[in-house]
């Protein structure tokens, strides 16, 4: 009966110091565990690119907050909307972002060097910025994160300037306001049905 005690009291020290570390996490050592992550994963060469693509597509999905950049990708039209219209859009949404981030992380994230640079925080967000070092190329990309759950998560990129969650909302609000919030949902299911 004491061996199990002793059993039980060592997990739970185990578990509360990986709990600990977690709350503890910076956002630099954040995304640079995700970085590492999905870079041993791209130069295993005893993996399939269909392997590669499953698990890097489930660090996605767990390292991004994908309800909070669906509901901020559509702006006031998300509050206009029922609980059965947002659950929709949030799934479908999230399902298009992981294949779309998956496809670009398999086509350009593989031997590359990443260079860190600064870590700023303000409140419970931050923004951390990195380069991408290629062969004869440079790329600036800066992280966007913020606090859930008292651990950090990512929900946006900016590549070269570019942020993926402004890209999503303009193409999203330009799609509400010429058609309908139907029509972007019925090209957003027929994207699905081609990735799935």
């Amino acid at each position: 009966m004491k061996s199990i005690a002793k059993i039980v009291i060592v997990a739970m020290l185990v578990l509360g110091l990986a709990v600990t570390t977690a709350l503890a996490a910076t956002p630099k050592s954040y995304v640079q565990g995700i970085l590492d992550e999905v870079m041993a994963i791209q130069n295993n060469p005893g993996m399939s690119e269909t392997a590669r693509a499953r698990a890097i597509n489930g660090i996605i999905k767990r390292s991004f907050d994908l309800p909070y950049m669906a509901q901020d990708s559509l702006g006031p039209a998300y509050d206009r909307l029922g609980s059965a219209q947002r659950q929709e859009f949030i799934d479908v949404f999230s399902e298009l972002f992981q294949a779309s981030y998956t496809n670009m992380v398999l086509r350009f994230l593989k031997r590359e060097t990443v260079e860190y640079g600064s870590e700023t925080q303000s409140g419970n967000r931050a923004r951390l910025k990195t380069t991408l070092v290629r062969a004869n190329d440079t790329i600036p990309v800066e992280y966007l994160l913020h606090q859930k759950g008292g651990s950090w998560i990512l929900y946006d990129v900016i590549v070269d300037g570019v942020s993926i969650l402004a890209k999503y909302k303009s193409g999203f609000a330009r799609e509400i306001q010429a058609r309908s919030f139907e029509s972007l949902m019925q090209k957003m299911r027929t994207q699905l049905k081609a990735v799935r």
